[in-house]
This record gives structure tokens, sequence and C-alpha cells, in this order.
């Protein structure tokens, strides 16, 4: 019989103040953070031989400590919706805390954002300073970089980095452009059985006007090889029908439909026979079937689409016996309690599905089984083993948030062992039990997610019950603790318009991904749901069908530090590779346009040096040239090198489908046809019209070309880069360009790179190449010899397209952009003119070299101080504007503060919506409490008085 021995400890850990708390926030972090934790030792063995326990002891005890001392980061970032249309931006809050009491995590000065497309490319990278665990940044969702399509919000710190990538922040997001001319689909059906293959599909214009009468392309393909083409038709309705047969030996393959105009694909959209259709998944608690033990089986149907589908079915062993019978719970998931017997094997057999082979019986192992109710004051632990293993020593631990809370030495006998864990000693979230053999493998693993309802209490109060078009709004946040004690902290509001966007008040927040999708492999679906009364079995459902996210790391050896600040680091070296030390260093850096700064240093006696205090940094744009010169002040001899920092690659794991354009479900239609009715609305009533958008023909993809309608006088497309993919950026200019060559101006000795009598001013991805020249008193020709290294460094196949800008039709508004108020006066058609090549290459990152000797060009990912929203005032509800009002996120306050009452004003206007609003908000207090809140705002037409 289990001994269960209680001893009580008190851990107190330091927080160093890092810098003084800004103005801004309002409040401040004691120095002093206290966890309490009660140690249970479960003892099933006396203590004698207990020495080959004793090296997996050390480093339980050592992983305590680090996790206690050095506890990794949690990041969550809140962002106001989670549809967007084109133009619009995307406002977001980040937090971040320790993962082992959720207080903030005050000694990261840094956190990285990054957007990425369906194709698994960083379409964009910035970062944002960070002040006692927040950081705030917004984002403008511009048409070039950002088309129609869905999109991954990742964000992590550079210490996140050290416990995997799986650890990383992620949310997803869609832009919808409504003016865009690309497809929709929405699915209606979808059969395919065998060689067969039948589905109906709607598709419209991004305006849901049905596409009619179409004639198009269907192509069904496994992977790269074709099963299917045919020529088809939408109907009046833009319905498209396809029932037909495909290749022999199609087999069990996922498929994808395209669909297509004259060869130029628009839609991918996934297809699976009825056996894939339906993903379906059992896991045994523990990890194996062990036979002749009773034990639970978790299970997960997956759609098409990675949704949670419901199922249910039959389990039959290899006689055809029905021994147990499933169903779904929630999203798909559920449980069935099982005994498989010794050599049998079993299937399951899911209606209207294929069978399913189950996990083989294991004839020997252990079993480690962990269950508790709400009602229950504890969890019961049991852990049990085949007969070939009693008298076999184990090890079991319990962890939650990175800390051991129970451990102990158990000794298999003829009867499960059986103790309990108070579920006063587990903290909400997820706790992990794991059982260990005497190699100090792991066996065993269960997790359990626990919820002490410890939740911040939030409350919105509006000044009145009932807001009218243009009203002026007052709010009164009041924040308290479970006994009611008012709590000063940080929250982010936003306010938005649910007549264009729906609210899902059970998708994923600050509580959700802090306590619980953190720390769970893969997707989870409405998380908030497991908070909230969760039906009978379906958050153990999600326990056992959702993996624990393990972090393997060697404690102590971080190979990322803590950014407490943005700062270069680098090195000076002689043409030997030598370190030059006491060498100054200067950097010039140049901020947009019109925003410069300079700094330097002196390197150490290893030739390496540091540059921090930056300025505050407005705008992501920003280029610098740093330089090292010797004792005459000459960059002769002298090599400058950057540590520049790699970003760890985006890893999407098993995706279930790519898709082009924006596959319309549920949630994604309604928010499309609401954008429709508002502008139709707009439009009848005469107040508003369409943006009218030109475009010409194909351009160069990415050109910051300055023209309306990217004109150019000469293009050169990479159809014919590609022709010489290993010629130089410069032997292109002189094989393609017409009238380039290296030539001296009217009254000059200068050799200058022209086009016919126009100097040349060469724009690489929207930078002026000239910005990074500094005349070093040498030859008369330095500046072509400066101008030779980038246009030799860059080859064909670096570069998307080229182009050139030579008569005032097209280079006017480049010489107002790139020309000194000199360079203007002296040039024009009367006076030696300048022709602008603009080069777009395929990294659009710019000229930026990796080594030019003495000078390192470099475009660093900076920190930048985010806009502010803005938030309209009207003196009256009758006040007219430029354009209707009719913003979908109404209000965001990313720094919304409690004082010690608890209570925090909130004020804005209402927009021209009468539909009414969601309010959202999500915050913390200063001892690790978190709280979230969804609260309808009314609104509507106020009605008048009776005469």
């Amino acid at each position: 019989m289990s001994t269960l021995y209680h001893t009580k400890t008190t851990l107190q850990k330091k927080v160093p103040c890092r810098q003084p708390i800004p103005p801004m926030t309002g409040f401040c972090l004691s120095g002093i953070r206290l966890l309490r934790y009660c140690l249970c030792l479960i003892m099933a063995a006396p203590l004698n031989g207990s020495g080959q326990f004793s090296v997996l002891e050390k480093q339980l005890n050592t992983s305590d400590s680090v996790h206690f001392n050095i506890p990794r980061e949690k990041l969550f970032v809140h962002y106001d919706r989670a549809y967007y249309n084109t133009k619009d931006t995307l406002w977001m809050k980040g937090y971040i805390l320790a993962a082992d009491d959720y207080t903030i995590a005050d000694s990261t000065g840094i956190a990285y954002i990054e957007i990425i497309n369906t194709a698994n490319q960083v379409v964009k990278r910035t970062a944002a300073p960070c002040y006692w665990g927040r950081f705030q940044s917004a984002l403008v969702l511009t048409e070039d970089d950002f088309p129609q399509g869905s999109y991954i919000l990742r964000a992590y710190t550079n210490w996140m980095r050290n416990f995997g990538d799986s650890l990383l922040y992620e949310g997803r997001f869609r832009v919808i452009n409504p003016l865009s001319g690309e497809w929709n689909a929405r699915i209606n059906q979808i059969q395919f059985s065998g060689n067969r293959v039948s589905f109906t599909a709607g598709l419209s214009t991004n305006i849901l006007r049905p596409i009619s009468w179409k004639k198009v392309t269907v192509n069904i393909r496994s992977k790269n090889r074709s099963l299917l083409r045919l020529q088809t038709q939408t109907d009046a309705d833009g319905k498209l029908h396809i029932d037909t047969l495909l290749k022999s030996g199609a087999g069990n393959r996922n498929l994808v439909i395209e669909i297509s105009d004259k060869e130029d694909l628009k839609l991918q959209i996934p297809v699976a026979d009825d056996a894939a259709a339906i993903d379906l998944q059992f896991l045994p608690e523990g990890g194996s079937l062990i036979a002749g033990k009773e034990q639970l089986l978790g299970f997960k149907a997956l759609n098409v689409y990675g949704k949670g589908t419901d199922v249910k079915g039959v389990i039959k062993n290899e006689q055809g016996q029905t021994v147990a019978s499933f169903s779904s719970i929630h999203k798909g998931m559920g449980i069935l309690r099982f005994t498989p017997q010794p050599g049998s094997h079993y299937t399951a057999f899911p209606d209207g599905g294929k069978p399913v082979p189950l996990p083989a019986v294991r004839s020997s192992g252990t079993l480690l089984h962990a269950e508790h109710s709400p009602a229950s004051d504890s969890i019961r632990i049991t852990i049990d083993g085949t007969p070939d293993l009693r008298g076999k020593k184990f090890y079991f631990a319990a962890f939650a948030r990175g800390l051991s809370i129970a451990k102990g030495r158990i000794i298999l006998s003829g009867h499960a062992s059986h103790f309990n864990i108070a579920r006063n000693m587990t903290p909400s979230g997820i706790t992990r039990f794991t059982l260990y053999d005497s190699l100090m493998r792991p066996v065993n693993e269960r997790i359990l997610f626990l919820w002490q309802k410890d939740q911040l209490q939030l409350s919105v109060i509006p000044h009145k019950q009932l807001y009218g078009e243009k009203d002026s709004v007052s709010l009164l946040l009041s924040v308290r603790t479970n006994d009611g004690k008012p709590v000063p902290g940080s929250f982010s509001l936003a306010v938005i318009d649910t007549s264009q966007v729906k609210i899902n008040p059970q998708s994923e927040n600050i509580l959700s991904y802090m306590l619980l999708s953190s720390d769970l492999r893969g997707y989870i679906e409405d998380p908030y749901y497991y908070f909230q009364d969760p039906a009978p079995e379906a958050v153990d459902a999600l326990m056992l069908t959702q993996g624990w996210v393990n972090y393997n790391w060697q404690p102590g050896n971080f190979k990322f530090e803590k950014e407490q600040q943005f700062k270069i680091t680098g090195k000076a070296t002689n043409i030997f590779n030598k370190p030059f030390s006491n060498t100054r260093v200067t950097l010039f850096g140049k901020m947009g346009q019109t925003g410069i700064f300079l700094t330097d240093t002196t390197t150490n006696n290893n030739g390496v040096f540091t540059m921090s205090d930056f300025p505050y940094f407005t705008t992501d744009s920003v280029s610098m040239v740093i330089k090292g010169v010797n004792k005459k002040g000459k960059a002769f001899n002298i090599g400058v090198e950057v540590n520049e920092p790699v970003f760890p690659a985006y890893n999407p794991g098993n995706a279930v489908f790519e898709h082009q354009n924006i596959l319309l479900d549920t949630a994604t239609l309604l928010y499309v046809k609401n954008q429709a009715t508002l502008r139709n609305l707009i439009k009848k009533n005469g107040e508003y019209l369409d943006e009218v958008v030109i475009k010409t023909n194909k351009g160069i993809p990415g050109s910051k070309n300055l023209n309306k309608n990217g004109g150019s006088d000469q293009m050169i497309n990479e159809k014919t880069l590609a022709q010489t993919p290993k010629a130089t950026l410069l032997d292109v200019l002189y094989k393609q360009v017409k009238g380039f060559r290296l030539g001296s101006p009217p009254k000059s000795t200068r050799l200058l790179y022209m086009i016919n009598t126009n100097i040349v001013r060469f724009i690489i991805d929207g930078v002026d190449l000239n910005f990074f020249y500094q005349p070093g008193g040498g030859s008369v020709n330095d500046y072509q010899l400066f101008l030779d290294s980038y246009l030799k460094y860059f080859s064909a196949e670096d570069v998307r397209g080229i182009e050139v800008m030579n008569y005032p039709r097209y280079n006017s508004a480049y010489r107002s952009q790139y020309l000194s108020i000199s360079e203007q006066m002296n040039s024009g058609p009367a006076r030696t003119d300048f022709s602008f090549v603009e080069i777009t290459t395929q990294t659009g990152s710019g000229p930026f070299l990796r080594k030019t000797p003495g000078m390192y060009l470099y475009k660093p990912v900076v920190p930048v101080i985010t806009k502010q929203f803005y938030s309209p005032r009207y003196a009256s509800p009758d006040e007219q504007t430029a354009e209707p009002d009719l913003r979908t996120t109404v209000y965001w306050n990313p720094e919304v503060v409690t004082g010690e009452d608890g209570n925090a004003p909130v004020s804005f206007y209402t927009s021209e919506s009468n539909s009414g609003y969601m309010i959202i908000v999500q915050g913390i207090n200063l001892t690790g409490g978190m709280g979230v809140l969804y609260q309808p705002l009314q609104a509507g037409k106020k009605e008048t008085a009776p005469k």
C-alpha cells in the first residue's frame, strides 16, 4: 500500500529590475515573487536500493532549480480581430510571462513578430520594444505585401528559442480584398469513393457575385500526378458540378482539385476518399495498449480541412466480434474504456467510413492512469503492470509549469498501486505525470488539465444602456479577484463592430493560451470552451488526444540570450583576418526618408565592438552603414563584420492543405457578406463610390516603382533575366538596357554610368544606392568603383526585374524623391539629366552586401515604437465626414491600466453602424493573475420623442 508524505516548502525568487518603468504603464512590479508548492514524496517501497534512481533525481532537482530561477517565457498576442480588409491595420498587444507562475517576465527587451503566408514564407518581420512584459505593435496590411489570403502571426523572444520553435506563439487571421478580381469558393458537397469523384462548389467574386457561365479547367491531381483534366462551365448561379471517374489506380490518396481560367491557377480545393476524409486516430492512455488491463482509449476524428468532425462506430476483434463502441463527445474527440486481450488485434469501424486498425497490444508493459472530477479534492493515480514486471522498480514524478510537484519510487506488486495527490497542490493548467523505468527512461506519460477557476473577474460598466451613431461612450473597467478585492493591472481592450465581424467567444485568449494551448501539440479548436463548463469527459478527451509539448534543453546551457535592448556587435579585422584592436568604428543610420542618426565606438583587444543606446525607432525602414577606420582615419585594410541574427525557420508540420485563395468557411463567408452589404448600402445612398483601381499589364512583383501603375520607359522581367542567370547585374545592364554605357558627362573627367546622355542613379528595392556612398578622397573614379562593387555583386538570378525611367514622364517622381535641391536645379532637358534604374531583388532586402572592404551595409530588424490608434471625436451625430465611418475595430486601447481601486475609465465614439458592438478585454495583474471578458455593447437608432 502506498504511503503519501507531505513536506511543505516555500520557494522565493528574486526578479531583477531591468530598467525604470516608463510613466505610460502606471504601475511597478514588486522585486520579490513568492511561489509555494507542496512537494509530495510517494513511497511504495523501502528507501534502500534507491541508488539506481539517484541520477534521475539529480536531473529532476537540477531541472526544478533552473525552471524556478531561470524560467522559460510564454508569449501571447492579443490582436484586435481575425478578419481584415486590405489596407486595414492589425493592432496588437503582447504579454510576456514567466512560465512557472505567469508573473511578468521583465528581463526581455525585444519581441519579434512575423507574418507568414500559406506558402510558409515570412512576408513581414518586425520587432517591438518590451516594457515589463508587455509590448505593442501595429501592421498596415498593404495590398502588395498582404494579398488576399490566410496568414499566421508568429511572435517570440530570443530567450524562448532555447526551448524549441514549437513553443513560439502562433495566431491566425485572414485578409479579404473586396475589390480583388480573385475568386472565392464555397464547397457544398464532396464525395470520393473508389475512383469516382463528385463535388459541387459555388464560385463567386469577392463581392459575392456569382461567376456565371464561366468556362474553367478542372484538374484533379495527387501530388505531381494528374489524374483528370477536363473543361467545364459554371451555371447561372456560379455553381460548378463534377461527377466523373478518375484514372485507374488513383487509390487511397489525398487529392487536390485545381480550378483555373486560361491556365491561370485560381483555386486549389482539397478532396479525399471516404477513409482519408476522416482522419481517425486512437491513442491509449499512457502510450500503449497493455494486454489484460482496462484502460482509457482516446480518439480524434478530423475532416479534410483539419477540423474535428463527429464520429461514432464500434471496435471489433479479429473474429469480427464487437468488443466496444465509441462516439465522439466534442469536436470529433471522445473516450472509451477498453480491456485488450493477449494476442488479439482490434479494428475500429466508423459509421460510413473505412476500418482503422488500433495500436498493437503489448503483452508486457506498465500502465499509468490519472483521473479527477471537478467535484473531487484530489487526483487519483493508478500504476500497474503485467505479471512479468512484478518486483521491478520504477520512479514516478508529476510536473506542473515545469516544476515537479510529486515524486517517489514504486515497486510493482500483484496489485495496482493507488495514491492521491491533493487537487489544491496543482496550479491551473497542464499537469504531466511520468513513470520512469530503472534506466531512467519514461515508459508512460499522462496529462491532465486542471482549472481552479482562479481567473481575474472583469466587468465593464457603460454609462448608458443604448448608444446611437457617432455617440460618445464612457466605460468603466473594473477588475477584482475571486474574493472581490480590487486589482491593479494592465489590460488591452478592443471594441468590434459585430455587423462586420462575428466574434467567437470560445476562441483563443490569454487564459486559454497560457494555461492550455501553449502546452499542447497541434491546433485546438475553440480552446476557451474548456474553461466554460465543458461537456463531461470533453477535457479528458482533449488531454488523451493532444500530446504534451516537450522541450529538450541542457540546464544552464542556453544558446540564446535575453535581449534587454537592441544592440549591434561585430568585429574589425585586417586582410589576414587578424583583429584590429582599439579601432574606431562609426555607424551612420537612416530611419525612413528623413531621420538620420550617428554613433561610434572602439573595438576591444579582440577587435570586437558593440553599439547600443540607439534612438527610438518609429519605423522599421532603417538602413545603416558601419565603417571601420585606422589611426589615420582611413578605411584602407580594415574589414568589418556584423553578427547578424539568424531567425528561426518556419516549419508548419503536417499541414492539411494549402490553397492560393480564400476557401470560404462559415465565418469567412459571413464576413465577406457583411462587407458586401455595407458597401452596397453606402453606394445606394449615394454617399460613397468604390475606389477605382487601374492595373497595367504584368509588372515587376514587389517593385517599389514610384510611378502610378508602375510606369517605366523600359522593363526587363524575370523571364529575360533567367536566360543568363549567372551574369552579373552590370553585364545585364550593358546587354539589356538601351544606351547604357560608362562615360563622362560634359565638362567632367569623372567616369559615370550613363544611359545615352543621362547620368544613372541606381535604386535597389526602393533604397537609393547613393545613400551608402562616402567619398574616400581617393581616385576621381572612386564613385564608379563603389557602384561596381554592387553591380558585380548581384547576379541575374538575384534580381526579379529592372525598370528604367529616362524621360520626364517617368523620371520626374524619382527626381523629386532622390535628388538634392542643387541636383534638381542643375538637371533637366536643357542640362544633364538623370535616368533612374529601379532594381527589384528576389529577397527584397535592398542593397545590402555581406562584406565590403572597410564598410558593412546593414538593414536590421529594429524594435519599433508603435503608432497610436486613431479614435475620431464627434461634436454631434449629424457631423458630416468625407467618408462614412464604418470602422470594423471601433476602438483599440492596448494599455488600459487599473489603479489600486481596480478601476480604469475608457471613452470613445461609436461609428455609423447601429448593429451593436462586442467589447473584448484581456490582461494581467502583478502576481500571475489573468482575466478575459467578452461583453456586448448595445447600439441602435434612437427613437425620437412623439410631438
